[in-house]
């Protein structure tokens, strides 16, 4: 018996954004984006703070419309789920606030109950269904964010930092969610500095910079972004945002007592050099592990 060889088929266009520019004031916060998101694609959207991510997630969710070019969907009514970076701390427990999320939405309550219960049951907080929400700590409110963009299968679904307070178990869990919505055809593009996440999922990887695509990616191609962890203490205020400023790191946290910042691998001696220049210790230097996606030479450009 001779069997052939299935080529992959092309995503079918779910969502299609064409030279667009967003403009906020005075502000050109996107520049002549051109994107089509396919159904059961994954793409991820890699770059430093301020470089448009989240206006073009926003964007392709129809949440905010291009200052100048067009956005075009499939079909007219576009399931969309929306993980914002920041949820607040509502006054209402997780189910009430899921059970009017998914009424909303058209779902009926028996199958709304079961959905909100299992979706509770899989991120492990179902013991906290009936506790008031501005009690929870970050990880446990991003879990109701994810819940709610997930309880209605979206066609479409747009995570902005979606492992954000998230600890490890719960990123796994996550992952298989993610996973498994994919295969089920909903197409996913999210913001994220994460290589384990690009890594399991990301069909596409797009790295902006100064609210441009300047690379793309596929997870076909011989290319491969690596990103390091890199914890420092210091250095003073000033010096901490010029170093932000370098065009190798996609990621700057402050904490407390101490920076993390997520640096294109190939940027990183720069990197150290230049903190510890400035006055800066380096507490911890974490390679991790990412998809063969060779992005790193942006930190030159």
């Amino acid at each position: 018996m001779v069997l052939e060889e299935v080529k992959p088929q092309k995503p079918e266009g779910l969502v299609t954004i064409q030279n667009a520019d967003k403009v906020y004031g005075r502000r050109k916060v996107l520049k002549d984006i051109s994107l089509t998101v396919g159904s059961g694609e994954c793409i991820a959207l890699v770059g430093k703070n301020g470089s448009g991510k989240s206006t073009l997630l926003r964007l392709l969710g129809g949440l905010a419309h291009p200052t100048s070019g067009i956005r075009s969907v499939r079909k007219g009514n576009l399931s969309t789920g929306y993980v914002p970076e920041r949820f607040p701390q509502l006054p209402f427990t997780p189910r009430e606030f899921l059970m009017s999320a998914a009424a909303v939405g058209g779902m009926d309550k028996p199958s709304a109950e079961q959905k909100v219960s299992g979706l509770l049951q899989q991120l492990d907080m179902e013991q906290y269904a009936d506790v008031r929400m501005n009690r929870f700590s970050k990880g446990m409110l991003q879990k109701i964010n994810l819940i709610q963009a997930m309880l209605q299968r979206p066609d479409l679904l747009l995570l902005d930092e979606p492992l954000s307070g998230l600890d490890v178990k719960a990123q796994e869990k996550l992952l298989y969610l993610l996973a498994a919505l994919k295969r089920k055809g909903t197409a996913i593009v999210m913001s994220v500095h994460e290589s384990k996440l690009i890594e399991e999922i990301a069909d596409r990887v797009l790295l902006m910079k100064d609210g441009q695509v300047i690379r793309e990616n596929r997870g076909d191609q011989d290319i491969k972004v690596t990103i390091t962890r890199i914890v420092m203490i210091g250095p003073d205020p000033g010096a901490a945002a010029l170093l932000a400023e370098h065009p190798g790191i996609i990621h700057y946290t402050a904490h407390l007592d101490t920076c993390e910042i997520e640096v294109l691998s190939d940027a990183v001696d720069e990197v150290l050099r230049r903190i510890l220049d400035s006055g800066g210790s380096v507490i911890s230097v974490i390679p991790a592990g990412g998809m063969d996606v060779h992005l790193a030479e942006v930190a030159n450009e």
